[in-house]
């Protein structure tokens, strides 16, 4: 298998319940005084948002509203791009620096009122083995965060690394979940 049949596994996985986006740039939150801008590629980008709510007799009588989202971002190193600790810690201050800033609270202090959770899962395919440090370093990232003591919801990130040579999946404590799915589509 190769990384770009994985990816149009993860598409047909992924198509009937998110909205889809191939090649996504995230631009770098930057100082104010930069000119530059620094922008990170994705092969693939998802967003998955539900919104619930329970009413009586009208929809103007609502008792309660929430608000469900994730949001996927698949890194696919490529042929000679390299899986080390500094592409995970790269990603990581992506994710703190803007990700979530921007994805999650559109910019403002909180999210909207009615946000109940958002998974932000990042799935990072290497065509090469896994290097027992990054396989720690992976099992051990942990970002999420609550708001307003839970009041306005949490966030959680779920990271998942998958080696096409070696058929392995593995997943941070959060990632958990999506372990099984995963195997299946590298099979």
């Amino acid at each position: 298998m190769t990384a770009e049949k994985l990816l149009e596994r993860l598409k047909k996985f992924y198509m009937s319940t998110f909205d889809l986006e191939e090649s996504h740039s995230v631009v770098r939150n930057s100082d104010a005084e930069s000119a530059e801008r620094e922008e990170r590629e994705f092969a693939l980008y998802g967003h998955f948002n539900v919104d619930n709510s329970r009413y009586v007799l009208s929809k103007k009588a609502k008792l309660w509203e929430t608000n469900c989202q994730e949001h996927l971002f698949v890194d696919v190193p490529g042929e000679g791009g390299r899986l080390d600790g500094r592409r995970l810690q790269d990603i990581d201050e992506l994710l703190r620096q803007t990700v979530e800033p921007y994805y999650v609270r559109h910019g403002e202090k909180y999210p909207p009122a009615n946000h109940m959770y958002s998974y932000i899962t990042v799935v990072i395919v290497t065509d090469g083995p896994i290097e027992p440090e990054i396989k720690k370093l992976v099992k051990s990232y942990r970002f999420s965060k609550t708001y307003r003591f839970n009041l306005r919801g949490y966030m959680e990130t779920r990271m998942v690394l998958i080696s096409i040579t070696d058929k392995t999946v593995i997943t941070n404590q959060a990632g958990k979940p999506l372990t099984k799915a995963y195997r299946r589509l590298i099979m």
